[in-house]
């Protein structure tokens, strides 16, 4: 099936560092994605750094989408939502654009996620523990507050379906992020953890910064 990669970027953040080379770093992660059916959708929050960085190195790859918007309020989740619409695959999965994902990501959600069952899907991820990625933190992943989020989460492409006229949407706030396996559990009760884990390596965590 189709997944569509679904990238909020602003790179801007505070404390942290190289921003634009780990942006090129995500794009890249997902360019190297042995699920050959995918898209990657990014949009900018009113981010003219994220515009320049597409236009110079990706803006001739058909696998990927651009939307730039409007500066959103800070924890918004419209930027997501943009790309949401823009959206054409059967499964949505998410990446944040200092993040990375292994080789086999998408093929895994593709090849565990049975949407004959299954709306939504949540799953482990790991942390990176050094700049070489060498080390890492396997993190065991609950439906619940500031356990689950955009790396461990993947659902269908609610807009493509008839059968929920109430979209789920990112909501706005500090941890919009959680709140959204809980907007997804409002919408549909069929959901499952998957048995294998992702290959999500968020790289942004305690006092690391890779």
């Amino acid at each position: 099936m189709k997944i569509s990669v679904i990238m909020a970027s602003w790179l801007g953040a505070p404390n942290r560092e190289n921003l634009d080379k780990k942006f090129i770093r995500a794009v890249n992660s997902f360019l190297a994605q042995t699920h050959p059916d995918k898209e990657l959708i990014i949009v900018s929050d009113g981010c003219q750094k994220t515009k320049d960085l597409y236009e110079s190195h990706f803006k001739n790859n058909p696998l990927i989408k651009f939307f730039m918007s409007a500066k959103q309020p800070m924890y918004s989740g419209g930027i997501r939502n943009i790309g949401l619409k823009m959206a054409t695959g059967d499964i949505i999965s998410y990446l944040d654009s200092d993040d990375v994902i292994g080789k086999d990501h998408l093929k895994i959600i593709n090849e565990e996620f049975d949407t004959t069952k299954w709306d939504w899907v949540y799953y482990n991820d790991f942390l990176t523990l050094n700049k070489e990625f060498t080390k890492f933190e396997k993190r065991i992943v609950r439906p619940a507050w500031s356990s689950i989020g955009t790396s461990s989460i993947s659902h269908i492409n609610f807009e493509k379906s008839d059968k929920f006229p109430n979209k789920p949407e990112w909501s706005t706030g500090y941890g919009h992020d959680y709140l959204y396996a809980y907007t997804l559990a409002s919408v549909s009760t069929k959901f499952t953890k998957l048995d294998k884990s992702s290959q999500y390596m968020a790289c942004h965590y305690r006092n690391g910064d890779f």
